[in-house]
């Protein structure tokens, strides 16, 4: 299942993209297995100064081209709601859906935390699970998972203020982090969306336009909900589970021959590994 942006008033675009979508379908002819796709929101930015919709009317084109964003991986709940994916899903049976980053190529379907879902020790239907592995030096900007309330409660570096931000790095103290591997109930997504029970922090996300303007958007995280549902859990996972690749050192490091493809999943080989995965610094000088 893939999330792509909301494109369908723009008719230039969709068609765009409706062809490139087409091709990346593609290269899955071969395998039995069928891809659905569906829209993501948008949603108008702020003026920073005025705090009134960047947009002077509802186009998406034109001066407003830049008006509009996909409001993060939040808004899944109620595009995939929306979508009428939720309840074809639950009507052929289906209970539980599993969410992963796309630029993490650890992230794979496990039969052993799907059993655990269906057949919990306690006798208690979990609802929703994050998966969370130990924090390294190159986690510290990641979300880390704790307990307020009663609640398991998602806290990013942007919800942190500025005097405790170097405590929330730390990795003695926040010892794991988030990795955004999700096993969700589709009948909680349902039935939370429908009650409008969803709760999820507004995350300000501040940016500066092409043209120089400020503004801002109102964003939230997917993990959020996880104090919305009942009999949460976190499980901490191999690090193997856990292989984002988010800048160009990631990738060349991922394109090295310390890992391979193993089963469509990218697997360190573990004869010439160590626990700890090395770093590849890039400079910035032009040659």
């Amino acid at each position: 299942m893939k999330v792509y942006s909301k494109t369908e008033t723009d008719s230039q675009i969709q068609k765009t993209w409706m062809k490139i979508q087409k091709k990346i379908l593609q290269k899955y002819n071969h395998c039995h297995v069928k891809i659905y796709t569906f829209n993501q929101s948008r949603y108008l930015r702020i003026n920073k100064e005025s705090l009134l919709p960047k947009a002077k009317n509802v186009s998406f084109s034109g001066e407003n081209t830049e008006a509009w964003y996909p409001p993060s991986h939040g808004d899944i709940y109620a595009s995939f709601y929306n979508s009428g994916f939720l309840d074809t899903f639950i009507g052929e049976g289906k209970e539980y859906i599993f969410v992963s980053n796309i630029d993490n190529l650890g992230a794979k379907v496990d039969l052993y935390i799907l059993n655990h879902l269906t057949k919990p020790p306690n006798g208690k239907p979990c609802e929703f699970v994050m998966e969370v592995t130990n924090k390294t030096r190159a986690d510290v900007k990641g979300g880390t998972l704790t307990q307020y309330e009663g609640k398991l409660r998602l806290v990013e570096i942007a919800q942190v203020p500025k005097a405790h931000v170097n405590e929330f790095k730390s990795v003695l103290k926040f010892k794991i982090c988030n990795t955004n591997n999700l096993w969700i109930s589709l009948a909680a997504v349902k039935r939370l969306q429908e009650q409008n029970a969803i709760d999820m922090e507004i995350i300000v996300n501040p940016k500066t336009l092409d043209g120089g303007l400020n503004v801002i958007q109102l964003e939230t995280a997917v993990e959020a909900a996880i104090k919305s549902s009942e009999n949460s859990l976190g499980i901490n996972v191999p690090r193997s589970r856990f292989l984002p690749v988010k800048t160009t050192s990631d990738l060349l490091l991922v394109m090295s021959n310390l890992y391979a493809v193993k089963k469509h999943t990218c697997k360190k080989k573990s004869k010439v590994f160590t626990k700890i995965s090395p770093s590849i610094v890039l400079f910035s000088l032009k040659f």
